[in-house]
C-alpha cells in the first residue's frame, strides 16, 4: 500500500492587510497534492492575495505556507522551488508582453527558464499546435481575443513542465466556448503530468463543478473545503451557486432573494435599430453587417465570443465609434456623436471600471450629475436618491478601489443611469462577480425595465443570466 501524498499546500495562521483593509483573517488550511484545487467565493475575499503568497510574488506577514515540502518564506527554499511552479495571474494577458508576437512570448519566457534554443523549439511548437494558436505565431499578443491570451498566458506558464500550476480566475471574461477549449487544455495536460497540482481561483460555479477539491472562501476565511459532491451534500444543494450561498453568514445570507424577473409589459415603439451595421479597422471586419430591433423597455442580451464585435456594436451604438457602414438608429433618429439631446437619453457602463478612482462615490456621482448638466437644484437630491437606490450609503465617502467588484458595479450603473436614461448599454457588467452580487445587480436592472420603462441592452458570457 502507498504511502498518503504530502500535501502541495499547508497555510498555518495566515494574515495579510492592505492598509485598513484585511485580506487574509489567520486562515489556515491544507490543500491535497496531484488534484485540481479550486478557491471559489466574491471578488475581494482573499483568493488572489493567497495564491499570490503561495506563489511566491507577495511577502508574508503573518503566519506560515509550505509550499512543495517546504517554507515559501524561506529565501533559499523559495529559490529552490519557484522554478517548479508557474502562476499565472488575474487578468487577460497579464503575463504577456503586448508588443511581443506569440511566438517571441513564448522564446521569452524559455530564456528566462534556462532552455536551449532546441529545446525551446520543440517546446514553442507543441504548445502552440496543442492549444490552435499555430497560426498566430507571429500576431501580437495585444491583437489577439480574450481567449486566446489566455491560451498564450497559460503556454508561456506551463513552457517549464512545472509541479504547482497556479491559475487566478483565468477564464473571467472568456467566452463560454473558450472557457470549456481552455479547460479541456488542462485536463490534456494533467493527463501527460499526473504528477503536477493545479490551484484555480473562479467565478465560475460551473467551472469548480469540474475540480477535485474546493475552498469556499469569504472575508479572508475559509467557509468550507471538500469535493463538489461533498459541499453539495452538506448544504443539501442541487447546484454549487446554491451550495456557496448557504455556506455564507447568515449576515449576508439573509439578504439574498432569489431572483424574479415579471412579464413585460408590450411597448409601443423600437428603441434601437441596426441595419446591415459594419465597422473595419483597416482590413480587419470587426463587425459585418449586423441587423436588429429592440423594442422599448425590452432585456436583449448580446451573446458571443470574445473578439465577436459585440463591444464595437455597442461603441457604435453610443456614438463612440463612427460606423463603417450601414445605420444605427435611436429612437428612429440615426446616431450621431454631436446629437447630444439623443446621447442624453442613452446611459452606457463599458466593460472595465471607468470612473474616477481619486474620487469618492458621491464625488464620482456629483461630477456626472454636473456633466450631464442635471439643474443645480436637482443635483444633490437625484445623487441622494442614487446612493439610497443602489444601496450605497455606507459607502458613500469610500474609493472605489477600496471597494468590493460588486459595489464598484452598482456605482458604475448608478452613474449609467443617474440622468435618468431610456436606454442603457452594458458590456459584461457582471464579469467577476459574485452570485449574490450578481443576482441584486439583476434585480435593479429587472425594477428599471419593469418599472422605470428603461430599455436595456446588455452582454454578458454567462449563460443563466
Amino acid at each position: 500500500m502507498s504511502a498518503p501524498l504530502e500535501p502541495v499546500v499547508e497555510v498555518a495562521g495566515v494574515s495579510l492587510q492592505y492598509g485598513k483593509t484585511r485580506a487574509l483573517d489567520d486562515l489556515s488550511l491544507s490543500l491535497p497534492a496531484q488534484r485540481m484545487v479550486g478557491l471559489i467565493g466574491p471578488d475581494g475575499v482573499g483568493k488572489s492575495s493567497l495564491l499570490a503568497l503561495i506563489a511566491g510574488a507577495r511577502k508574508l506577514q503573518q503566519g506560515s505556507i509550505r509550499v512543495l515540502g517546504g517554507d515559501i518564506g524561506d529565501p533559499a527554499h523559495r529559490r529552490t522551488v519557484c522554478p517548479r511552479i508557474a502562476y499565472m495571474p488575474q487578468g487577460l494577458g497579464k503575463n504577456l508582453y503586448p508588443t511581443l508576437t506569440v511566438f517571441e512570448n513564448l522564446e521569452f519566457f524559455g530564456r528566462l527558464f534556462g532552455q536551449a534554443a532546441d529545446e525551446r523549439r520543440w517546446r514553442i511548437a507543441e504548445l502552440t499546435r496543442s492549444t490552435g494558436l499555430a497560426p498566430f505565431v507571429d500576431r501580437p499578443a495585444g491583437k489577439l481575443s480574450g481567449g486566446m491570451k489566455q491560451k498564450l498566458g497559460l503556454c508561456c506558464a506551463l513552457i517549464h513542465d512545472p509541479d504547482l500550476l497556479i491559475l487566478d480566475e483565468p477564464t473571467t471574461g472568456v467566452d463560454p466556448l473558450s472557457r470549456a477549449q481552455f479547460w479541456e487544455l488542462i485536463g490534456r495536460i494533467r493527463a501527460d503530468r499526473p504528477q503536477m497540482s493545479v490551484l484555480v481561483a473562479t467565478a465560475y460555479m460551473d467551472e469548480a463543478q469540474r475540480f477535485d477539491h474546493l475552498v469556499a472562501m469569504d472575508a479572508g476565511q475559509v467557509l468550507a473545503t471538500g469535493s463538489p459532491d461533498e459541499l453539495l451534500a452538506r448544504t443539501a444543494s442541487d447546484t454549487l451557486e446554491q451550495a456557496f450561498i448557504r455556506l455564507l453568514p447568515e449576515a449576508k445570507r439573509s439578504r439574498h432573494q432569489a431572483l424574479q424577473i415579471p412579464a413585460r409589459e408590450h411597448s409601443e415603439g423600437i428603441a434601437i435599430e441596426a441595419h446591415d451595421l459594419t465597422m473595419r479597422f483597416g482590413d480587419f471586419v470587426a463587425v459585418d453587417r449586423v441587423n436588429f430591433r429592440i423594442e422599448r423597455g425590452e432585456i436583449f442580451g448580446f451573446l458571443g465570443s470574445n473578439g465577436c464585435g459585440k463591444s464595437t456594436t455597442m461603441k457604435m451604438l453610443t456614438g463612440l465609434l463612427p460606423a463603417s457602414a450601414g445605420d444605427a438608429l435611436l429612437f428612429g433618429k440615426p446616431v450621431d456623436p454631436r446629437d447630444m439631446q439623443t446621447r442624453q437619453r442613452v446611459g452606457y457602463m463599458s466593460q472595465g471600471f471607468s470612473l474616477y478612482s481619486e474620487l469618492t462615490v458621491r464625488q464620482n456621482l456629483d461630477l456626472h450629475a454636473r456633466l450631464f448638466h442635471l439643474p443645480v437644484a436637482e443635483r444633490q437630491p437625484r445623487v441622494q436618491a442614487m446612493l439610497e437606490r443602489f444601496d450605497l450609503i455606507s459607502d458613500a465617502d469610500s474609493l472605489p478601489d477600496a471597494l468590493p467588484l460588486g459595489i464598484r458595479q452598482r456605482l458604475s450603473l448608478a452613474v449609467a443611469v443617474l440622468h435618468k436614461p431610456e436606454i442603457l448599454i452594458l458590456d459584461e457588467p457582471t464579469s467577476g462577480v459574485d452570485p449574490i452580487a450578481r443576482d441584486g445587480f439583476w434585480a435593479l436592472l429587472v425594477q428599471l425595465s419593469r418599472e422605470d420603462g428603461v430599455t436595456i441592452f446588455i452582454s454578458t458570457h454567462f449563460m443563466n443570466e
